[in-house]
């Protein structure tokens, strides 16, 4: 890392490659806005499709790893609710993110996305390794594999949204407020390897909840901080340093959960996607308890928010 260090400070910036599937919408918009505000040398992979499955193989899969049962309900959940509330998420996303601005600066950065068929595919692989990466960031996509992310010279970083390795997977803040664990509510900061969310983790936190919050707005707030450490590490690289591991104390204890069942929507759905969640008012409940000034605390090993009433 030392001789990587001086060939990055003394010759050249640290040259950034920036993963993605589709045209980035905000919440993908402000990640890379403030990857370039590092001052290194960004550029953008776009995958036209999410992987190379077919819709026939996809579903194999599924029904082994769920069974017939659980792809029904996925199936389901998705055609029912999961469609129409991810477009409702996209549209407050986009309001909170500052949507119109963010496409404005997207314009005028003049950053021309390389186009691959999809991030493990041998022409992204092909367009990442031409461009010879010190880091590269998964911004949006799936699960990326060996041939992919080892061609990052230093490291390849994730935002989860959830509290890994505590909470792997998909929809993870949402899991936290349909199953009432609020240690699953935050983001992290990690190394991608072999295994899902399962890398070194190099920062975690947790927002407060408070009465009235969403998975919408835990998900912008949980990711305005991932994105600042997610800055501060690219930046330790940059310098030449290697960015401590984040302690996990609970490192043993993992759970993985995939997408949301119809089970699991309707339940989102009744607690008001958040909004009548009973995790989100105990939580809330015992930080203004303490009746504490603004103040940044710990939490069983995670930076925690903690505001006074």
């Amino acid at each position: 890392m030392a001789d990587n260090a001086k060939q990055i400070n003394g010759e050249r910036r640290l040259k950034v490659v920036a993963l993605l599937v589709g045209d980035p919408q905000a919440t993908e918009l402000w990640t890379l806005k403030n990857l370039a505000a590092t001052g290194c040398e960004l550029y953008v992979v776009r995958a036209l499709k999410a992987s190379g499955l077919s819709t026939a193989e996809r579903l194999k899969r599924l029904a082994r790893q769920h069974g017939v049962v659980g792809l029904v309900s996925r199936l389901m959940g998705s055609k029912l609710i999961a469609t129409r509330q991810a477009r409702k998420e996209l549209r407050q996303l986009d309001l909170l993110f500052g949507g119109e601005e963010l496409r404005g600066w997207w314009i005028a950065s003049g950053i021309k996305p390389i186009d691959a068929t999809h991030l493990n595919h041998a022409d992204a692989r092909s367009a990442i390794a031409k461009l010879q990466p010190d880091v590269i960031v998964r911004v949006t996509g799936g699960v990326l594999g060996r041939g992919t992310f080892s061609l990052a010279r230093i490291a390849t970083l994730n935002i989860h949204h959830g509290v890994a390795p505590r909470i792997r997977g998909m929809c993870s803040i949402q899991w936290g407020i349909i199953e009432g664990r609020s240690d699953w509510i935050g983001s992290t900061v990690h190394e991608i390897d072999d295994g899902i969310d399962t890398g070194r983790v190099l920062w975690r936190g947790r927002p407060q909840l408070a009465p009235g919050d969403t998975g919408t707005t835990l998900f912008f707030r949980a990711h305005l901080e991932a994105v600042e450490q997610l800055v501060r590490v690219i930046r330790e690289y940059a310098a030449g340093k290697t960015p401590e591991s984040w302690p996990c104390e609970d490192r043993e204890r993992s759970d993985y959960r995939s997408a949301v069942g119809l089970w699991g929507w309707l339940r989102y759905l009744y607690l008001g996607a958040g909004m009548r969640a009973p995790v989100i008012f105990e939580r809330a409940w015992r930080v203004e308890d303490e009746n504490t000034e603004l103040n940044w605390g710990r939490l069983d090993g995670d930076r925690v928010e903690i505001r006074s009433s």
